[in-house]
């Protein structure tokens, strides 16, 4: 072995899951101990410590009056551990299971390992507070999953648990039948009178740690769905239930690719030809979006008429620039049969207006994007369903910034609702020159979770800072800003 790798840890992780974070004495913690790495290495064992400590700051006056309770006694017997100044530590219990013996570890290693341990009774609570001596009592418990290493650092994981004293059981012995009592004279009974107690809800908490792997989260207060960045479990804030259905796009560009495919679309257009060579890159950032998609079924009953003018080649017009969804020679298509169709009505001054009642049915996978905060930049994204994968926390560089969903699935779908109808409205009113009435029905499946690699290239020009959007996994630009012309 190399001399420095004695001095250093392994390349390995321990990750502790279990279902809770309270126990009671005499309770059995089941759990799991995740462990992964990325060396190969001989270890010892690998083994789960339970620990209990008092530390107590000695000093003050006892309280008159008070009595030991099973919190304030002192359990351990011990030494102490440590002592500073006017603390002193103690050790009052320690525990250990093994799990595996003389494990061999291989680059990519990751397995989990199931464990039981009981925490004892006889033994004290978690508890902070003065003992009646006056001295100031802290006990605490920790689980530990550790890979005990020979001649190197052990790979730790700890997590901090509350213990409680169990509740007396409720004995059930038969009991005599109880001997009537005579009752005197019927007196007149008083209906009580109903009292009315306004109970608060109670107040939505926050996960703080993974309850799959343990680690620990850093969520906001308007995250709504949380994705560990750890182990990739991604659970409802609301009901901690885990979304299964959420997938990812894997981004595929360097950092210099997505500056120069920003460079490109800083370019664009005969007055900002040579924009990128005095523009000045501040950075780019590699974000993963969420987006909600749900794959929709309309049916739209229209009424309208046609041949009264140029009303509805104009609504192809606007129906062509405003589809974000169309790519740039459909627009240029579906302009030049607008034209096309101007023209014609130019020739036809005597057409006869008609009623129609028409119907026609789409099919998308329409997107939305999972974040209250908007991103203006961002228009529409066209999410490439053949490109999806499962979701999977290794393939998400180390660097990027990952976004929590701020939506929620049924919060997402009223939206996709009026976005489609919008839209089916449009096309109706492409099909007219004059739409008097229209109904779409829309049919809205069940949403999946997408999140997307998207590069954010700020840069400045002239004193003025700019944004472009460039989509990781397919490298094309999503939108930004640029000047309207080049500057001289």
């Amino acid at each position: 072995m190399p001399l420095f790798k004695s001095f250093k840890a392994p390349n390995a992780s321990a990750t502790l899951n279990i279902s809770k974070d309270t126990y009671a004495l005499g309770e059995t913690i089941t759990g799991e101990l995740l462990v992964t790495s990325q060396e190969q290495f001989q270890a010892d064992e690998i083994r789960i410590e339970l620990q209990g400590n008092e530390k107590i700051r000695v000093g003050g006056e006892a309280i008159r009056g008070a009595s030991e309770t099973q919190e304030t006694r002192l359990y351990s017997t011990t030494n102490p551990t440590t002592q500073t100044g006017t603390t002193r530590e103690y050790l009052m219990y320690r525990g250990q299971t093994r799990l595996a013996q003389k494990p061999t570890f291989t680059n990519g290693f990751n397995q989990q390992y199931p464990f039981n341990i009981t925490i004892p009774n006889g033994l004290g609570p978690t508890f902070q507070g003065l003992r009646r001596d006056g001295q100031r009592l802290e006990r605490t418990w920790a689980l530990k999953g550790i890979i005990g290493v020979g001649g190197r650092p052990d790979v730790e994981t700890k997590r901090n648990i509350q213990v409680t004293i169990a509740p007396p059981q409720t004995p059930s012995p038969q009991m005599p039948a109880a001997i009537p009592t005579p009752m005197p004279a019927a007196m007149p009974t008083m209906e009580p009178t109903p009292t009315q107690v306004n109970i608060p809800p109670p107040k939505k908490e926050i996960p703080t740690s993974c309850t799959r792997c343990g680690a620990p989260f850093s969520p906001s207060q308007e995250d709504l769905i949380i994705t560990c960045r750890y182990c990739g479990f991604t659970i409802s804030v609301a009901t901690s239930e885990e979304i299964k259905t959420h997938s990812m796009l894997e981004n595929h560009l360097f950092t210099q690719q997505a500056v120069e495919a920003a460079q490109k679309y800083m370019d664009k257009g005969i007055f900002r030809s040579g924009v990128s060579r005095d523009a000045q890159i501040a950075n780019a950032k590699l974000r993963y979006i969420p987006f909600w998609t749900f794959p929709v079924n309309t049916q739209t009953h229209y009424r309208g008429i046609t041949g009264a003018g140029l009303s509805g080649e104009f609504h192809q017009v606007e129906a062509a620039l405003t589809d974000k969804r169309a790519s740039k020679l459909s627009k240029f298509g579906q302009l030049v049969k607008a034209g096309a169709s101007a023209y014609v009505e130019m020739q036809q001054k005597d057409r006869k207006p008609t009623s129609v009642a028409l119907s026609f049915s789409s099919y998308y996978v329409w997107p939305i994007l999972a974040r209250r905060t908007m991103i203006s930049e961002i228009n529409y994204y066209d999410v490439p369903a053949a490109k999806k994968i499962p979701f999977d926390v290794g393939r998400i560089q180390s660097d990027a910034e990952f976004l929590n969903t701020e939506f929620t699935e049924n919060e997402a779908k009223p939206k996709v609702n009026a976005e489609v109808e919008a839209r089916e409205r449009l096309l109706a009113s492409g099909r007219v020159d004059n739409l008097q009435e229209c109904q779409t029905s829309v049919s809205i499946g069940p949403g999946e979770l997408v999140h997307a690699p998207i590069w954010f290239v700020h840069y400045s020009l002239k004193g003025d800072n700019y944004v472009i959007l460039i989509d990781g996994s397919e490298g094309k630009v999503l939108g930004g800003g640029r000047p309207l012309f080049k500057f001289s």
